[in-house]
């Protein structure tokens, strides 16, 4: 069974261009492939990276593709199987906009902060977001990880090491769509704000904390 996903580059208020991947993975599956490609295939580029996802349709994503003998097309190398269509052409869309039904997931590259943000289609035919990821792992500020216990999944920060020390706030956004969050660690202060027009914006505080100067920081005696 396929699932129909969008994949591109993030714009302005919203704003986006995307192509259409047929068979589609859920982000437990697309998001480390997505990683690999961006390291493997294209060294890193990430505007080399949406150059060739823009440049077609596809059926499917993978980093070693093989030919098969039912491919109308050949698959390229590193980056998977394309599609033929009659309607080549790029889909320009709006986060806010009414969905046809068909589509389940949306990436979208964020290319100077080298950050992929994934949104699912909603059962109201819009789009909501789901998770944020840095291409490169290393620069997440949080992370998810099964509990050594077997229980519910825990949120690490990587910062500090906190495990599920989160204050988190989310509103209706402003922009007049989707939500302004913001998820904070009680431990080390760092922080992640996100809205729907400008994406995500990281504070990382250092750790372990600094400490205060002693002493008059203006050398002057009393």
């Amino acid at each position: 069974m396929s699932t129909p996903t969008l994949i591109g580059v993030a714009a302005f208020r919203g704003r986006y261009t995307a192509r259409l991947i047929q068979f589609g993975e859920k982000p437990e599956i697309l998001v480390p492939l997505l990683r690999r490609i961006w390291t493997d295939t294209f060294g890193r580029d990430t505007d080399a990276m949406a150059a060739a996802l823009l440049a077609r349709d596809w059926w499917s994503l993978a980093i070693n593709p093989k030919h098969r003998r039912w491919d109308r097309q050949p698959p390229v190398p590193g980056l998977g199987y394309p599609i033929v269509t009659e309607d080549d052409t790029i889909r320009r869309g709006l986060l806010r906009e009414n969905l046809d039904g068909a589509l389940e997931w949306l990436y979208l590259l964020h290319l100077e902060q080298r950050r992929l943000v994934v949104y699912e289609a909603t059962v109201h035919g819009r789009w909501l977001r789901h998770t944020a990821h840095h291409l490169d792992p290393v620069e997440d500020l949080f992370v998810t990880t099964p509990a050594l216990d077997g229980g519910p999944e825990m949120t690490v920060y990587t910062v500090c090491g906190a495990v599920d020390e989160i204050d988190h706030v989310e509103v209706p956004s402003m922009a007049g769509y989707g939500y302004d969050t913001a998820t904070s660690c009680t431990r080390c202060g760092s922080s992640v704000a996100t809205d729907p027009m400008f994406g995500d914006h990281l504070v990382r505080k250092p750790w372990p904390p600094q400490q205060p100067a002693t002493g008059d920081p203006t050398g002057s005696a009393r």
